[in-house]
């Protein structure tokens, strides 16, 4: 979380602050002052809460996190367009492929001339490739393309690959993993 900058989060100034005030609410128990100790817990909240905020604008700032693209209804159409079979799929699997559709889009790369249904089903043969691995950092990614629909990642020039085409008779997720686009990008993202 912290990529090496621990002096710009100021925890030497937070952690003190809050032990002091922690410290604070017992005594003030001790001595009578319940109002004081529950304005003490209360401004403890909100500065933590202050503190967290800013603790994860920085790590998202240091660790050059992208944020995913959000899927509007074009593109939703788009996509059942690609995959005809798509809105009979459980809602739990449409999700997992909208986010990580939005995750591909925002972190990969496109070197060339694309089209964004060329960009889509590349994205929709990515997330089907690595659906069992999980989550897989793209943002080293840089997709070329060659000519006659193929494209290459640009850390593995030599592997060329061609713009999968879903026909309509796969109806099922696991028909469609089972592709020659989905496999092949497989295999050349396993030798990434």
């Amino acid at each position: 979380m912290t990529n090496g900058s621990l002096n710009s989060y100021r925890f030497s100034f937070w952690l003190p602050l809050f032990a002091g005030l922690l410290m604070l609410v017992p005594i003030f128990i001790w001595s009578g002052f319940i109002s004081l100790a529950k304005i003490d817990g209360f401004a403890i909240l909100i500065l933590l809460l202050l503190a967290m905020r800013k603790w994860f604008a920085l790590a998202r700032t240091n660790n050059n996190r992208v944020e995913r693209v959000q899927l509007s209804t074009n593109d939703l159409f788009l996509l059942q367009q690609i995959i005809p079979a798509f809105k009979n799929w459980p809602s739990s699997e449409q999700r997992i492929l909208t986010d990580q559709l939005g995750l591909f889009l925002a972190e990969v790369q496109f070197s060339g001339v694309w089209t964004p249904k060329a960009q889509f089903t590349t994205g929709v043969a990515a997330a089907l490739a690595t659906w069992d691995a999980g989550y897989i950092n793209k943002q080293q990614w840089v997709l070329c393309a060659s000519e006659a629909d193929t494209y290459y990642i640009a850390a593995a020039p030599s592997a060329l690959l061609q713009v999968p085409v879903f026909s309509a008779s796969e109806q099922t997720r696991t028909g469609l993993c089972d592709s020659e686009a989905v496999l092949a990008l497989k295999k050349v993202i396993e030798n990434l």
